[in-house]
């Protein structure tokens, strides 16, 4: 695809980011949760100001934070960091119309280049039970279910990056 290009987050792509994950959830949770639940939960959980905080940390290298543009539009983003469990991918989201055309795989790759750099060979994330788009994009991209770290209604997905 031309024009299209993957960089780090900053500030100024927070209210698309916003976006993103507004449109991403209705297309995804569509079925799960009613509207009204999504909006409180993204207004909630990815408040531009809330994102914009995270800067210093993908500035310094401590976490990973890029965003997909297409013609000067970001159409998604892969958030990955650190906790207590290792290396977790919090966040991989793409504007529907370009699900399924690569941008998520190459966003996912440049993210686990991230986790090698620092010397970490496996990564997690966890998957709503009844996502079945991202279970199916965790599983054909080499992650494996482990259902007993499965937490209330989400599936613990992991791979090794050995």
């Amino acid at each position: 695809m031309q024009d299209l290009t993957y960089r780090p987050f900053t500030a100024e792509d927070a209210t698309a980011v916003y976006q993103v994950a507004l449109e991403a959830w209705r297309y995804t949770y569509r079925a799960i949760y009613d509207a009204a639940f999504i909006e409180s939960f993204v207004h909630t959980h990815y408040p531009p100001v809330r994102l914009a905080a995270l800067v210093p940390q993908v500035q310094s290298g401590a976490m990973f934070f890029h965003v997909a543009v297409h013609q000067d539009q970001v159409i998604g983003y892969c958030h990955l960091g650190f906790t207590l469990r290792g290396a977790e991918l919090f966040r991989l989201y793409l504007l529907p119309a370009y699900i399924g055309r690569g941008m998520g795989w190459a966003l996912v790759q440049q993210g686990e280049a991230f986790v090698l750099a620092h010397g970490l060979d496996r990564y997690f994330c966890f998957v709503h039970q009844h996502n079945e788009v991202g279970k199916r994009f965790y599983l054909r991209r080499g992650f494996r279910h482990v259902a007993a770290q499965d937490r209330a209604e989400d599936w613990y997905m992991e791979k090794s990056l050995a």
